[in-house]
């Protein structure tokens, strides 16, 4: 008779965004980005949603990864395995 092993299935890495607006302010929760939307038009939802899904596959147990969007010069950066606390440049 086989002994049967149990199945543990992984989890998907977190990954987060954060929007970083010209002035500096890190924008890191829901209500804020509203207020701000207008500002990060020029952002593919549909490339986001992309990048969220890469990056999930990519991100280690007890890690987060983070999607960076500035304002200034419209950049995304991506940081990938980043400890809980993590902050990004304010600056690009």
């Amino acid at each position: 008779m086989k002994s049967v092993q149990p199945f543990i299935a992984s989890t998907p890495g977190q990954v987060n965004t954060l929007h970083v607006l010209s002035s500096g302010e890190i924008i890191d929760s829901l209500e804020g980005y509203e207020k701000v939307a207008d500002r990060f038009a020029w952002v593919s939802r549909s490339f986001i949603i992309a990048k969220i899904l890469q990056l999930r596959q990519l991100t280690d147990d007890h890690k987060h990864s983070v999607i960076v969007l500035y304002e200034e010069g419209q950049r995304i950066r991506e940081f990938v395995n980043v400890e809980e606390g993590f902050r990004p440049l304010r600056f690009c």
